[in-house]
């Protein structure tokens, strides 16, 4: 589930942390991990309280009916989306800062070379890259503490001081995307078949353990950089650590990145491949046509494309897994491990505030 998580998104958070103010991202943090636990819970309760095997549209289905499903559907192919897109303009910056000094391209071409290269892989079926997940999650970890390490003596606490009223939202729908991690949890389940008991303490950890992780990458980033974080967090950087954390940091991008492309794209081709019965040509061009296109006619601003996607397509989803876990209460068919106990009125809130978000990041400039 932390493989899951750590995505793209978290290239994101010191940025937003940085135009808020450190402490307005601190609590959004604390608000959307919070409510990311409570939501993963729920429906990790809904997975066991389910005999049959689903994803997250199934168990839609099977609960809320086809109506909520097309839903669901949509806000998982414009979170896909808006994810392949996210990779292929950071991808350029990444390149880029590694590439440079042998092959110099802007990274606009360096994008179009990754989106060309993951784009030609996905046709040819490559997407046994689970494995890669977990070696790049640690090395995540180890890139973390290792800014951490290097940045720690140079971290200047009049950078965490600022506040500015024009962004204070800025870091919600970024937070959304870096904590989404539904999928994993059907997965979660089968691993630990026999053992199922285990599965809310695994997401609890999950979720604390990514938590932490961002916090100190963000209190490191902005802390060291400043007003000149950089919407990616490595380049700004190379000023106050040096180039070789600087290209370190974005070979780890590159990997995580390229590995997280491949496996979305895969599983959307196979949705469309195997729900609706597309020919392979046709569900790959269905895949890789879209988030090319809106790169082409120039959508290329990296955290306005995950603020949204959080925002909307991730908030909807977990309005939708809200009604779900009630749903699920009454009509599932099997007895789960756990158990939980949320007053409807605290159900409610979570899902007025997700619809919350929704409408303002669609109708507030």
């Amino acid at each position: 589930m932390v493989g899951t998580m750590v995505g793209v998104g978290v290239f994101g958070v010191p940025f937003s942390f940085a135009k808020s103010g450190f402490l307005v991202g601190f609590l959004f943090l604390l608000l959307t991990g919070f409510l990311t636990l409570v939501v993963n819970t729920m429906f990790g309760e809904v997975v066991l309280r389910t005999e049959k095997r689903h994803q997250i549209v199934g168990y839609t289905d099977l609960y809320l009916g086809p109506a909520w499903k097309k839903v669901m559907f949509l806000a998982t192919v414009l979170s896909i989306y808006g994810a392949m897109l996210a990779y292929i303009i950071i991808s350029g910056d990444f390149l880029s800062n590694v590439l440079s000094p042998f092959f110099y391209l802007s990274s606009t071409a360096y994008s179009y070379f990754f989106a060309f290269i993951l784009s030609f892989l996905l046709l040819t079926g490559l997407r046994r890259v689970s494995a890669v997940e977990f070696i790049l999650t640690l090395l995540f970890i180890f890139i973390v503490l290792l800014v951490f390490g290097y940045g720690i003596n140079k971290v200047d606490f009049n950078n965490l001081k600022n506040f500015n009223p024009e962004f204070w939202f800025l870091p919600y729908g970024i937070l959304l995307f870096a904590f989404a991690g539904m999928s994993s949890i059907p997965i979660q389940r089968e691993i630990l078949r026999g053992a199922e008991s285990k599965l809310k303490k695994s997401i609890l950890w999950a979720v604390l353990l990514v938590g932490i992780l961002y916090t100190i990458f963000a209190f490191t980033v902005v802390g060291v950089a400043g007003d000149v974080t950089s919407p990616d967090a490595i380049t700004g950087l190379f000023d106050f650590l040096g180039g070789k954390i600087v290209v370190l940091g974005s070979i780890f991008g590159v990997l995580a990145v390229g590995t997280s492309f491949l496996m979305l794209g895969e599983a959307l081709k196979e949705v469309f491949r195997w729900d609706y019965r597309l020919k392979k040509g046709w569900a790959w061009l269905l895949v890789v046509l879209p988030p090319l296109a809106l790169f082409f006619i120039g959508l290329r601003a990296f955290i306005d494309v995950i603020s949204l996607a959080g925002s909307l397509a991730i908030g909807l989803i977990l309005l939708v897994l809200i009604f779900m876990y009630m749903a699920a209460k009454t009509k599932g068919d099997r007895k789960p491990e756990y158990n939980l106990s949320i007053p409807k009125w605290f159900l409610y809130s979570m899902a007025a505030l997700f619809l919350a978000g929704v409408i303002y990041v669609l109708f507030v400039p």
